[in-house]
């Protein structure tokens, strides 16, 4: 009789180990589940966050395009001067020297990408435009714009002729559209 109660209790530790290994697994594939359809949001969110820089950087633009006197092209200031502050060296007599090499030399490759030339032609109601009618020409918008590459950020760039509109995808989670002639930008997110 010992020896059936002693087996009896042998069986009942590995149900018990077994149904513990069983909810682990349950609880791992939920887990990793929503894992999943986490990082999938996480390239929706980086545009989101694009977006709202896309909208900052075109006010600022256009501010500068009515304070400029509404040019045809225009150079955009910021990446200028931005090149300006990598490419100098204060020396030990606090002057500042232009042409010194500096610890900066790496990060200036990432303004000269850029370039201290970063002109971009502008609509006639003052947005900014394309060069090229093509995917190219929104790939160098967004570039300038924003000083990234879509390469970079897994943001697919496709252009529209017929409606004359640069759509920025990021996986099958978000979209940016942007309207050269009347700059307005529409940010659509799916919710799967």
């Amino acid at each position: 009789m010992l020896s059936q109660q002693k087996a009896d209790g042998d069986l009942l530790k590995v149900y018990g180990r077994v149904i513990a290994i069983v909810v682990v697994l349950t609880l791992l594939a939920i887990f990793g589940g929503r894992y999943v359809n986490t990082t999938s949001n996480i390239g929706g969110r980086g545009l989101e966050f694009e977006h709202n820089r896309f909208l900052n950087v075109l006010a600022m633009v256009r501010s500068q395009w009515l304070a400029s006197g509404r040019p045809h092209k225009m150079q955009l200031s910021w990446h200028h001067m931005a090149s300006n502050v990598t490419s100098s060296k204060i020396s030990d007599d606090n002057t500042v020297s232009k042409d010194a090499p500096s610890k900066m030399d790496a990060i200036n490759t990432d303004a000269d990408l850029v370039g201290t030339d970063n002109w971009i032609a502008m609509s006639n109601q003052g947005w900014p435009t394309i060069d090229t009618n093509d995917i190219q020409g929104c790939e160098q918008l967004w570039g300038h714009l924003l000083a990234t590459n879509v390469q970079e950020l897994n943001i697919t760039v496709d252009y529209q002729p017929d409606e004359n509109i640069c759509r920025y995808y990021s996986g099958n989670t978000a979209s940016l559209s942007y309207q050269l002639q009347t700059g307005r930008v529409i940010f659509l997110m799916s919710d799967g």
